[in-house]
């Protein structure tokens, strides 16, 4: 049957919100490599990791009960031994040092604190032409980018392990209550989010090209990304598949696990999640680095939008299959009733 306390959106919050985290944490590794590039690229992906977040958590407050009370967070997010809790306040911080970091990437807002504060800095034109000395002083306001952009990577990797916590402390869900589910769903975080922002970088080609390093250490990061991701999620489905049958939370374990590996979710599955969001990235990744400079971006772009194929089906499908839900079937049986 259903389940009737999660529906589909938590399970885009989970989507949202990790991907959300994963593209600002890319971005600001951009920035910190070399805050003179990708100046669009990386303003884009951070407003595109804001709204993301944003509009996860607003998916998720429409859960409760009473969304208006949840949204007085110092009222209802007062338990700081609750991962809830400890997830509400970490979400929001994170949403506030992702809004500003994307508010300061902006040019016109650059030049405009410029102008009335010089302890923010050179503008951007300025700020490139003191980079070309070895001895220019940082500019404070590049400082204070440095800052939001270290916070908030530490911030969205919180909200990413969270994603997973989420699902492990609600309870009852053998599939769900595994350390293991915190550590995929941080991977396939950091892996959408990736995905996210080389989908940005495509289509802002035309105005702000991505450096071939830039490139290259994306889809190095892919790699390794996609690697660990199988890695972790082979032993976690190999891990409820082997579980003691003689329980209950073994043989529902089990079960769920089977749903996504031979039955009625099994095609979903491996087609969308393994072939599309893991083996895609994969090849596409690797054959844009053995292409090396030549015209990578169509690979970049197929292996991204897989990415997040793969990553947002991947929530659903744990979500359908920790209550059993063969969400086709239950479909269908629900029209012909």
């Amino acid at each position: 049957m259903l389940q009737l306390t999660w529906s589909w959106q938590p399970a885009l919050y989970l989507f949202l919100g990790g991907m959300g985290a994963g593209a600002f944490i890319m971005a600001a590794v951009l920035f910190l490599i070399d805050r003179t590039k990708h100046r669009l690229v990386v303003c884009v992906s951070m407003w595109a990791a804001f709204a993301s977040l944003a509009v996860g958590l607003l998916l998720l407050l429409s859960e409760l009960i009473s969304p208006v009370r949840g949204m007085m967070m110092w009222q209802s997010f007062s338990n700081f031994s609750s991962w809830m809790t400890l997830g509400a306040w970490g979400a929001f911080g994170a949403l506030a040092v992702f809004a500003l970091s994307a508010l300061l990437a902006m040019r016109p807002v650059g030049n405009w604190l410029a102008k009335r504060w010089k302890w923010f800095g050179a503008t951007p034109k300025q700020a490139g032409d003191a980079a070309k000395s070895a001895k220019a002083a940082v500019p404070n306001g590049v400082k204070l980018r440095r800052v939001l952009a270290v916070v908030g990577i530490g911030l969205g990797a919180f909200v990413a392990v969270y994603t997973g916590m989420l699902l492990m402390t609600a309870g009852g869900v053998p599939l769900w209550d595994s350390p293991l589910l915190p550590c995929l769903f941080t991977v396939s975080a950091f892996d959408t989010g990736v995905a996210l922002v080389e989908v940005i970088a495509v289509l802002l080609s035309k105005k702000d090209p991505l450096a071939h390093r830039a490139a290259a250490l994306m889809e190095r990061i892919v790699i390794v990304l996609v690697v660990l991701e199988v890695a972790v999620l082979a032993v976690f489905l190999g891990t409820l598949l082997a579980g003691d049958p003689a329980t209950a939370a073994g043989a529902a374990g089990a079960a769920s696990a089977e749903l996504l590996t031979s039955g009625g979710l099994a095609t979903v599955f491996w087609a969308m999640v393994v072939a599309a969001g893991l083996a895609l990235p994969l090849v596409m990744a690797v054959l844009s680095l053995v292409l090396n400079k030549r015209e990578t971006r169509p690979l970049m772009a197929l292996g991204a939008i897989g990415a997040l194929i793969g990553g947002c089906e991947l929530r659903f499908l744990i979500l359908a299959a920790g209550v059993h839900a063969d969400v086709l079937g239950s479909t269908v049986m629900g029209l012909i009733m």
